[in-house]
């Protein structure tokens, strides 16, 4: 196809024709490349083993309508790459599925660091226990060299996204529309963030919005990138499950996290490990899960070191922690608890908080860490 378009605009192409990414595949499979697929008559093309006339109709509609030349425009401007199956830049672990992205656009870098990645994510309405888990797992992986996979939405996915960049590692953020679209609004700063020590990804074009099929087919996207998916808090119907079912579906590990048995967004979780995910209480458990050597991995501060700060506390600080767990308390509820007078458990609890031993969240509860 001597006038045709050229790789990059065929890719486009072929992104911008709607076609299930199977079919994408069968297609670039028969004919090799983007390109070829463009070349094609309609007769050669249906003789693919499951297009037809409609998905050939489709194609050429993308021709007619789509501007290859103004799509990387707009890419150029927002700083922003595309990345094809036929690339040496793709990522292995996704390339491995049965339904890969042929086409994704990647605002912020891959590298060879994030083929040691686990998918942290769960439910949009997180407690107070979901946020301080996911952050203290996010925060403990990339210590260990990890990158942390998630799908910028509220709640865990954006805990587990923060925590990383915190903990000065790499995240990637797998979105559910085009890299430019802000969504969630509230995710804005998030996710300039992530693409400034990650990258922030989707196998949509720019400018396309999100619909809700397309937060299932983002889930595999974050199931295929990780060694294993982690779960931490979900109810029975989660899109977090999805991605739990889909990465089991692929052969990858599947984690849950155990909570609070009254608590409807801990029901998902204890029903993947009563189905034999394995049960997390701390990141050696995804690590051992995962057949990885410690080894191999930076270690965390040893068990040893905590039990000696707690050894090192003092009396007040020491009944006042002995009150508090993993569910947040109100602070009137420690120092009745605590048999303390108000002041001095207050004070007890900002110097543990400085300390790490406790966190405080709205609504003056606190919980141990």
């Amino acid at each position: 196809m001597a006038d045709g378009p050229s790789s990059q605009a065929s890719w486009l192409l072929l992104n911008a024709s709607g076609l299930s990414p199977l079919r994408q595949l069968a297609l670039l499979e028969a004919f090799g490349d983007a390109d070829g697929i463009f070349g094609a008559d309609e007769e050669v093309l249906k003789a693919v083993d499951g297009i037809t006339a409609k998905h050939v109709e489709r194609l050429r509609e993308a021709e007619a309508t789509v501007n290859p030349s103004e799509l990387g425009a707009k890419l150029s401007e927002i700083g922003a790459d595309v990345v094809t199956i036929a690339d040496e830049s793709y990522p292995p672990l996704l390339r491995e599925i049965p339904d890969p992205p042929p086409v994704l656009f990647i605002s912020g870098t891959l590298d060879r660091r994030d083929r040691l990645a686990v998918g942290l994510v769960g439910t949009r309405k997180r407690t107070a226990y979901g946020e301080m888990v996911a952050e203290r797992l996010a925060g403990e992986l990339v210590k260990r060299g990890f990158t942390v996979v998630s799908g910028l939405a509220m709640g865990i996915d954006s805990d587990a996204h923060s925590a990383a960049l915190d903990s000065g590692g790499r995240t990637i953020a797998v979105t559910a529309c085009g890299i430019d679209i802000n969504y969630p609004s509230s995710n804005r700063e998030l996710r300039k963030r992530a693409v400034a020590s990650g990258s922030v990804i989707s196998e949509m074009s720019p400018g396309s919005t999100p619909r809700r099929e397309t937060f299932p087919a983002r889930n595999r996207i974050i199931a295929g990138l990780s060694l294993g998916t982690v779960v931490i808090e979900a109810p029975v119907k989660s899109g977090a499950l999805i991605t739990a079912r889909l990465a089991a579906e692929y052969g990858r590990e599947v984690f849950a996290v155990p909570g609070n048995i009254d608590s409807p967004v801990s029901r998902g979780c204890h029903a993947l490990i009563r189905d034999g995910a394995t049960l997390v209480e701390t990141a050696e458990d995804i690590v051992e899960g995962l057949g990885i050597m410690l080894q191999a991995v930076p270690e965390r501060e040893p068990a040893e070191e905590r039990d000696r700060k707690l050894d090192e506390l003092p009396a007040d600080q020491r009944a006042v922690l002995a009150t508090l767990s993993h569910d947040p308390r109100n602070v009137d509820d420690v120092i009745a608890a605590s048999g303390q007078p108000a002041a001095q458990v207050t004070g007890a609890l900002m110097l543990l908080e400085v300390k790490g031993l406790v966190r405080r969240f709205p609504g003056n509860t606190y919980v141990s860490t």
